[in-house]
């Protein structure tokens, strides 16, 4: 095991102590989380318990570095409404120093004649203590800014659809192995079949002051603090509350600790997203803890439980214990061996820093008995934490996408992946007939527009610690050739700068869908592929 010292050097101190770990256990798994929890002391994570308390003191420093970033900055008021936010988030509940914050940051908004959310800001600021001899200057801008709202179609609104729901068209079904999606009809270019936000997500810490904790949103910076930490911020009232419910009322008091306990490169946030899924698990358990063991054990056993598409997302818990196996390694698999061994140090350290030392859980699970079934939950989602999150399609947060997820992986994809805010829509690039699965890329550059079949394999190997087995997708299977590699077809060459030349933007749009739809069973193309990065940008348009 590493020393403490070491350790604390570490860029990932979790995943480099578990990595330790096993490889002083010659990746010899244990045979139990029990024996793994008894090996595991305290002393081998070196950093002490902590929070960082609220501070009118360092508020008002906050507060006075974002008045210095505006006079130096007037044109980019994001760094000063980040450090406003932070300011905000410092405040002591009560003092002055919050009402001041959400007053300073009201008049950021006014300047960027964003009134609606001036408004709302002196409407906090007054409410939070402002100081009454400074209400003249609060009053004069509020009249200002309803006049100037006054006859028109006021813009300012936050900068995301805040609407949470997953649509998904309901010809889609669970492939026949359960690890896809297909569609029970024939489907046409340009169909959107999925439009899903996370269920659950992890901001990166730099972007703490500017996207909600809950769903990600920007809302123009216009954030409300947690009461109780300094760490996150809210789009609503209504995010904070959802957020309480389902994952902060646990995480609150540690997550100074958390941000440690998950300091890293962006995939180690994947462990912090299968925590706050760890976190369902401690709700259905507090809900009926006698019952809790008995639901688990019926969803490993019932086949209903593997299918996403017939459950209620309260039970998404339930499905994904239920589709996460053990996975024992064979003897003869290494590597096998040595991810089971890092994923049980890192389940008993989460386990013991997020429940055990966690004084809101700790208490209302003590004589329950619920230590060892809610540790083998945490180790299963652990185990299977990087086929369960995305830390890639956003760079400023990582997500867990109960359906998306499911898209098996195709060099040659039938649809796409757009973002569009923090929401996922699934596009076909190509008509997919009934009983077909949809397909998407897991990475750009395993792709035919990118790379020969021979090049893939070796990204694919290089990045993974297990020598993988050939890509069986379509493109593998007919040595599809990269795109570069194909010749030009000129007549279609020349139907498509047709298309390009439309002025009008509808009539273009419906092309490019009907070129794609007519030339399908041409694919690979070059002159499809250019088609489909003309018709991309139109994807989110409507949406």
């Amino acid at each position: 095991m590493l020393r403490p010292e070491v350790v604390k050097q570490l860029e990932c101190p979790s995943v480099g102590l578990a990595t330790s770990w096993a490889i002083g256990r010659k990746s010899v798994p244990c045979d139990s989380l029990q024996a793994v929890r008894a090996d595991f002391s305290r002393k081998y994570w070196p950093f002490p318990k902590g929070a960082i308390a609220k501070s009118n003191g360092k508020a008002t420093g906050l507060r006075e570095q974002g008045n210095a970033a505006y006079k130096q900055a007037p044109n980019d008021p994001d760094r000063t409404l980040q450090l406003y936010n932070q300011s905000i988030c410092m405040a002591e509940e009560g003092s002055k120093e919050l009402g001041l914050g959400y007053a300073n940051r009201s008049a950021i908004y006014f300047n960027r004649k964003q009134y609606r959310e001036c408004l709302e800001n002196i409407d906090l600021a007054r409410r939070h203590n402002y100081p009454e001899e400074l209400m003249k200057k609060l009053n004069d801008r509020e009249k200002r800014s309803k006049q100037m709202m006054e006859g028109l179609n006021d813009p300012s609104r936050g900068d995301d659809n805040n609407t949470r729901h997953c649509s998904i068209k309901s010809c889609l079904e669970l492939s026949a192995d359960g690890k896809g999606i297909r569609t029970k009809r024939d489907l046409s270019v340009g169909e959107k079949v999925l439009l899903e936000k996370p269920f659950l997500l992890v901001v990166e810490p730099e972007w703490a002051y500017q996207r909600c904790d809950y769903c990600g949103a920007r809302n123009a910076l216009n954030l409300l603090p947690c009461s109780g930490c300094t760490a996150v911020m809210y789009c609503s009232v209504e995010c904070r509350e959802q957020s309480y419910q389902r994952y902060h009322q646990f995480e609150c008091e540690i997550v100074d600790d958390l941000q440690l306990l998950f300091r890293g490169p962006k995939a180690t946030r994947m462990f912090h997203v299968t925590l706050r899924l760890f976190w369902h698990a401690v709700l259905l358990f507090l809900e009926d803890p006698e019952g809790f063991g008995r639901r688990i054990k019926n969803a490993d056993e019932q086949a209903a439980y593997r299918n996403p598409f017939a459950l209620e997302p309260t039970d998404y818990v339930l499905h994904l214990h239920a589709v996460c196996p053990e996975e024992i390694p064979r003897p003869d698999d290494p590597s096998g061996r040595t991810g089971r061994c890092v994923s049980q140090l890192m389940s008993v350290l989460m386990y013991v820093l997020a429940v055990e030392e966690n004084v809101s859980v700790a208490s209302r699970l003590q004589g329950t008995g619920a230590a060892e079934t809610l540790l083998s939950v945490l180790f299963r989602f652990t185990h299977h934490t990087g086929r369960l999150m995305d830390e890639k399609m956003d760079e400023q947060m990582t997500c867990f996408y109960p359906f998306a997820r499911l898209l098996r992986h195709s060099c040659a994809p039938n649809a796409e992946r757009v973002m569009h805010g923090v929401q996922t829509v699934v596009v076909l690039k190509r008509p997919v007939a009934r009983g077909q699965e949809i397909t998407v890329a897991n990475d750009e550059k395993l792709t035919i527009d990118r790379a020969s079949k021979a090049k893939r394999e070796e990204i694919r190997n290089k990045y993974e610690a297990v020598q993988l087995p050939p890509c069986d997708c379509e493109a593998c299977k007919f040595d599809y050739p990269e795109l570069a590699a194909l010749e030009g077809d000129e007549k279609l060459a020349q139907q498509l700068q047709a298309i390009q030349n439309e002025q009008d933007e509808g009539v273009k749009q419906q092309a490019l869908v009907d070129f794609m739809q007519r030339h399908a069973a041409a694919y690979p193309k070059r002159e499809l592929a250019d088609a489909w990065k003309l018709y991309r940008p139109y994807v989110t348009k409507d949406l």
